[in-house]
């Protein structure tokens, strides 16, 4: 992506930040400071973004490594003001493969979220006012909202999964995102009622997002009805099943296809 810097590779994977991130350090800062008055203020204000976005790294190589041990690669891990984005290359994947990859990152922030609650413990204060405090009570809701099963969170993802083994995974993804669009109105009233400009944003990208999945081709069977990959000699017409995407476009794909299986 543009505007973005590389930070190295972690695990073999590529990490980079976008520039705007510089915003919302510069905000940290700033907050902390006009609360508490103190350059240290600020400071720590600024650390504790970082060692915030420190977690969402961890969360997101928790999605790239487990997607890895199935084979399949992450092209890179991009962190936004808004969260991280784990770039997987497989846009499709098998259902069990979908719920073992979407769950890791949840797993990994509670994993986080419960050592560091112990270590807040161990020093006497657990409290969201102390930097560890805070950071595991951080933790432990970045897990429980990305849990919420709304797409493109990881908790649509999951619910993805588990119903593509019944109802198929066009009808599955479509709820998903249909979800997914639902909350992101929710996020958006919430945000014009408290004045949080970044909950405001969330609910765009989530809107964006879910609308994007809900009109993306199902399947990589899935070919345009004008592909003349279709149209081979000796096709028996009733080996083709069409399918028509919520925004009207026509798709195609042969029913005997192994990528189906």
């Amino acid at each position: 992506m543009s505007w973005s810097w590389n930070l190295g590779r972690l695990f073999g994977i590529d990490t980079r930040v976008h520039a705007s991130f510089l915003l919302l350090l510069v905000w940290a800062g700033w907050s902390s400071y006009t609360s508490a008055g103190t350059l240290l203020a600020a400071l720590l204000g600024v650390a504790f973004m970082v060692a915030v976005f420190a977690s969402v790294v961890a969360h997101e190589l928790g999605h790239a490594l487990t997607a890895r041990s199935f084979g399949i690669a992450t092209r890179q891990i991009l962190l936004l003001p808004i969260g991280g984005v784990a770039q997987i290359e497989a846009k499709h994947m098998r259902p069990r493969v979908e719920l073992l990859v979407a769950l890791a990152g949840p797993v990994v922030s509670f994993l986080l979220a419960g050592g560091l609650f112990t270590f807040a413990a161990i020093s006497g204060d657990v409290s969201p006012d102390s930097f560890i405090g805070s950071l595991a009570w951080t933790n432990l809701g970045l897990a429980v909202f990305n849990m919420l099963p709304a797409f493109p969170m990881d908790g649509g993802r999951v619910l993805r999964a588990a119903l593509s083994s019944r109802i198929g995974h066009l009808r599955a993804t479509r709820i998903a995102a249909t979800i997914g669009k639902v909350a992101a109105f929710g996020f958006a009233a919430l945000g014009l009622y408290t004045g949080h400009f970044m909950m405001m944003l969330l609910a765009a990208f989530l809107f964006f997002a879910a609308r994007s999945e809900s009109a993306a081709p199902p399947h990589p069977g899935y070919r345009g009805a004008h592909d003349p990959a279709l149209l081979r000699d000796g096709d028996d017409p009733n080996d083709l099943l069409r399918v028509r995407s919520p925004r009207g476009r026509l798709f195609v794909f042969r029913r005997n296809d192994p990528g189906l299986n």
